[in-house]
This record gives C-alpha cells, sequence and structure tokens, in this order.
C-alpha cells in the first residue's frame, strides 16, 4: 500500500469510499470537492432563489454539521480535528482573541477603503441583515440577538466542518497542509461572494469585481487564522470558537455603527 492509500484509509466509510458496484476507490479529496460541489448551490440558490427558498440555508448548514456522522469514520472524525484540543483553556482564549480581532480589522478596512459607499462590504451585511426592518418591528436587543446567536452558532461549526475540517485533511492527505491550507481558504472566500461582491436585482446579476475579489483575499487571510488554530490545537472547537468570536467582533459591529 503506498502513503497516500495509508493515509485515505479509515477516513471515508466503506460506503463513500468506492463508486458503486466497482472497485474503483474515491479519495478524500475528490470526495470533499464533490461536496463542496453540492453545498455551494443550495446556499445561493437559498440566497438568491425564491422567498420560499431560504429554509435551503438553514437544511444546508445542519448538512454541514452532519458531514463527519455521515461520511467519516471514527478515526476520519479525530483526523478533522474533531476531539479536545490540546491545552484546551488557552487554545480556546487565544482562539477567541485572534478571531475577534479579524473581525473588527475586517470591518476596519472596509470602512478605511470604502467608507459609507456600496463598495463597503459593512454596508452589505448591513443590507443583508435588515437592520431597519427588524428595528422597527423589535427593541434593539432582542434585534440583536437574533442576529448575532445563528451568526456565531449555525454557520461558524458547519463551515469548519467543511472548510477546515472535510477539505483541510483531505487535500493533506493527498498532498500538504500548505495546499490544504490554500485549496481551504480560496474555497471559504469565495463561497461568501454573496455577502458581498455578488448580487442580483431586476436587471439580473451583477458585480463588484475590485471590492468582490478584496472581500475574498480578506477571506482567504481569515481562512488562514482559523487553519492555524486549527492545526496548533489539534482541533476544530478552536477554529470554530475563533469563527464565533469573528463573526461577534464584525457584525456586532457593524449591527451598533449603523444603528
Amino acid at each position: 500500500m503506498n502513503s497516500e492509500a495509508a493515509g485515505n484509509s479509515g477516513f471515508l466509510r466503506p460506503l463513500w469510499s468506492r463508486i458503486p458496484w466497482t472497485d474503483i476507490s474515491v479519495p478524500p479529496w475528490l470526495f470533499s470537492l464533490l461536496v463542496l460541489a453540492v453545498l455551494p448551490v443550495a446556499r445561493y440558490y437559498a440566497v438568491f432563489g425564491p422567498p420560499q427558498a431560504r429554509i435551503l440555508f438553514l437544511l444546508h448548514a445542519l448538512v454541514m454539521w452532519a458531514l463527519p456522522f455521515l461520511f467519516l469514520t471514527a478515526s476520519g472524525r479525530g483526523q478533522i480535528g474533531l476531539r479536545k484540543p490540546a491545552n484546551a483553556t488557552s487554545a480556546l482564549v487565544l482562539s477567541v482573541l485572534a478571531g475577534a480581532v479579524c473581525g473588527l480589522a475586517f470591518f476596519a478596512i472596509g470602512m478605511a477603503l470604502y467608507g459609507n459607499s456600496p463598495d463597503n462590504w459593512n454596508v452589505s451585511i448591513r443590507d443583508s441583515l435588515q437592520l431597519k426592518q427588524m428595528l422597527a418591528v423589535m427593541p434593539p436587543a432582542a434585534a440583536f440577538a437574533a442576529i448575532i446567536l445563528p451568526a456565531m452558532i449555525l454557520t461558524p461549526i458547519g463551515e469548519e466542518i467543511l472548510f477546515r475540517g472535510l477539505i483541510q485533511q483531505s487535500f493533506t492527505l493527498r498532498w500538504n497542509a500548505v495546499i490544504a491550507t490554500l485549496v481551504n481558504g480560496l474555497a471559504f472566500g469565495l463561497i461568501h461572494l454573496h455577502v458581498h461582491g455578488l448580487w442580483r436585482d431586476a436587471t439580473g446579476f451583477q458585480l463588484r469585481p475590485i471590492s468582490g475579489a478584496l472581500m475574498v483575499l480578506l477571506g482567504v487571510g481569515l481562512s488562514a487564522v482559523f487553519t492555524l488554530c486549527r492545526l496548533r490545537s489539534g482541533s476544530l472547537w478552536c477554529a470554530m470558537a475563533a469563527h464565533a468570536a469573528c463573526n461577534l467582533a464584525m457584525i456586532g459591529t457593524v449591527f451598533f455603527y449603523y444603528i
């Protein structure tokens, strides 16, 4: 058995590690790409499709939560970092601090470069949150809780399982951690183009190429920080903590700045 096959063995459940009714194996990196091809379609349809499609956003997030239990062995779940971090308290505290700094930097860069113009991703986040509508029907504290709790729980857990877990480990098994980090970072940045850079109006789809590309690059940077938290601690929980803290700092700053 070669080194790649040895590394791949025991990662995917047998049902998913081969093409049905054949002896053709499916390497984890290819399987992760197939997953990555399906989930963004659901996310983008939820964002840009008819109003009744919004539920798909929740469903696709729950599918990301379930990925390791549906597709990975117990060994595979350990390999992607679903285990207690080493030096748990200090690792979690440092991850939270790193994520919070990243979230504040993300907000500050947008304001410094673009002010309150439509090219500012903070403005896009504000508009996607529908702050005016929410504040018209509920007090600020309730509106903030309704926005921030899903942002700290729903997507950080699912996205860390997919990007810093499945994709990172799958590409590390085939190549190395550097290539895996680049792949998961670029995928992470691109999947968030619906937040800013790509939108749909009455004339069809529109693109902000410069600020959109910059936001993707910042997403790659955020991903690198989350990956570092995961690799240094050996646990996805630290990446999830960093991601949740980043969302809290970024969205919280947007919320309080614009109200």
